[in-house]
């Protein structure tokens, strides 16, 4: 009896149309249809690892352009900030100068600090003009640079601030206007004195108007005394700050109290005759550091 043949495992696939056509029948063995499979899978996932790869490459293609533009926006920026940087220094030695200020140079001139020339900064910012990229060393030297700068920079807006202050304070307190109108009567300096013989040092000017004429402080100050002194008479003494004080005696009346603050121009008091006088007239005196000073050096002309 003849061995039976060895049954093969088939697969049949049919197409049939919809409009009633020839069918199309295509049998294909088990092993065969597993390979077709296999192959179908491989090409789909190379076909993805392809075109992943490409849009990742699209990514960072995009992603180095912008960091370029960005690294070329910073590099211009930072130039920038340098050229900044150096006209607010050109205009504070232009300020020190017209203040007549040391510079700051030449108050650290023997502290042993120091900083980058300006050859130094010069050729820094033609480096990072020229080049489209930045090193991250460069990066943090010439931020150190830009921080030490701004840095010193406010530090010298504070000084020139403060030293701004402090000469507006000097100004205002300067006794430089005129008490009062009228004419000079007595100078300051030696002269004869109206009620005896000889020669005495009069410390201040005499200055004659018609009685009850206003008198003006003539700068800020505090008001320290205002009363009846002797051949004074009625007297207000004013301490202006600064080593500075003005008195102004024989007045008629004071406007103005012990611990009052007055400012350059107010009037405080008229014009009398009171204590030693001959007649209306206010003797007026400057005085720096206690010491009488002729006031004419300091009145305006």
């Amino acid at each position: 009896m003849a061995p039976a043949k060895e049954k093969k495992n088939y697969v049949t696939l049919m197409m049939i149309p919809h409009n009633a056509g020839k069918t199309f029948c295509a049998q294909l063995s088990l092993p065969l249809l597993v390979i077709i499979g296999v192959l179908w899978l491989v090409t789909i996932g190379i076909s993805s690892f392809i075109l992943t790869q490409r849009v990742n490459y699209e990514t960072v293609k995009r992603a180095n352009i912008q960091l370029t533009e960005k690294n070329a926006y910073f590099i211009q920026e930072l130039a920038k900030s340098h050229e900044a940087f150096q006209r607010v220094a050109k205009i504070e030695e232009e300020l020190q100068a017209m203040l007549k200020m040391k510079t700051r140079k030449a108050l650290l001139e023997y502290t042993g600090e120091g900083g980058p020339t300006m050859a130094d900064q010069v050729q820094l910012m033609q480096t990072l003009k020229n080049r489209s990229a930045i090193t991250e060393n460069e990066f943090d030297q010439s931020l150190g640079y830009l921080r030490k700068s701004a840095t010193e920079n406010v530090d010298t807006y504070n000084e020139l601030k403060k030293y701004v202050a402090t000469q507006r304070s000097l100004l205002a307190s300067r006794p430089t206007s005129w008490p009062v109108r009228g004419w000079i009567t007595s100078r300051f300096g030696m002269r004869q004195p109206p009620f005896w013989d000889g020669l005495t040092f009069h410390q201040g000017l005499d200055i004659a108007n018609e009685e009850g004429s206003s008198v003006k402080a003539p700068a800020d100050g505090i008001v320290i005394y205002s009363g009846w002194q002797g051949s004074y008479g009625k007297l207000i003494v004013i301490d202006h700050g600064y080593g500075y004080s003005t008195r102004y005696g024989h007045l008629q009346r004071s406007l103005v109290n012990i611990g009052q603050r007055v400012k350059r121009g107010q009037v405080i008091a008229f014009l009398g005759t009171t204590g030693r006088s001959t007649a209306p007239h206010m003797h007026f005196e400057i005085r720096n550091h206690g010491v009488p000073v002729d006031p004419l050096k300091y009145l305006k002309q």
